[in-house]
This record gives structure tokens, sequence and C-alpha cells, in this order.
């Protein structure tokens, strides 16, 4: 016998309304960041990260430094505590056009690296940066 069969008609339509109520909620709960998401791509926003969001704000605050003391045409050698594919994914949309890479100072002119003590310092090539610091790479021309 099922559960509601005992249960008047008025109450029966009640029970099944607020189980499609919180059907409704838990679907919203789940659709609403991919939405957004969605919205947000159509209008040209940033999608990087998981549904839009960095999975660390720490690093997206540092992108976001490193990005904004940069020029759109620089080459960026990142220096990260952890070789994740995951931050290298990220800075290349966050930092995009800039070419974003681990490794190879020597091919870049720029050095970001995340996490790094910053002491202050009278070396104009070395900017702080939120949680790191940004190396500006002096090309030596040779005669």
């Amino acid at each position: 016998m099922p559960v509601g069969d005992n249960l008047p008609p008025r109450a029966r339509r009640g029970l099944t309304a607020a189980l499609l109520v919180v059907l409704a909620l838990a679907m919203i709960a789940v659709l609403s960041p991919r939405f957004r998401l969605f919205v947000r791509s159509l209008g040209g926003g940033a999608t990087s990260g998981v549904l839009g969001e960095s999975p660390d704000p720490e690093y997206a605050a540092f992108l976001e430094g490193v990005r904004r003391r940069t020029p759109p045409d620089a080459t960026i050698s990142l220096v990260l505590p952890a070789d994740s594919k995951v931050y290298v994914s990220e800075a290349a949309s966050r930092l995009a056009p800039r070419r974003v890479f681990v490794g190879r100072e020597n091919e870049a002119g720029f050095v970001a690296a995340f996490r790094y003590q910053y002491r202050d310092g009278l070396n104009p090539n070395v900017m702080k940066v939120p949680n790191g610091a940004l190396f500006r790479r002096q090309v030596i021309a040779r005669e």
C-alpha cells in the first residue's frame, strides 16, 4: 500500500505541491551558477575557473595584479608553488592575450611569482602584486 493512499485528497495535493517546490529549489541551487556563467559568457564576461569562479581567490587576486601591470603583448613566465595545470590554465585565460607558460624564464619579458614574499626594495624592476611579485626582465643588447 503506497504511503499517500490513506491521506485525504486535499492533503495529497498539498504534499505533491510541497515536493515539487523542494524539487524546484534543488534544481535552482544546482543550475543557478551554470545559468549565471552562461549569461556572463553571452555578455563577454570572464568564464574561467570552476563555474566562473577561481578555485583559489588568492591566485585570482595575484593574476589580476599581474594583468594590471603587464602590457597585452607581454610574455610571462609563472613561478608556482605546485605544477598544476589548473593554475596555468586559469592564468592563460585571465591574462589573455598575454603569452603565459611555466619555466623558461629566459624567454619571458616578465616573471610572475605566486606566493612570493616580496620585500620592499629599491629595484624598479620588481613590483609587488597581491600574493606575490612581478619581475620585469632586463633585455641586454648584444654587440
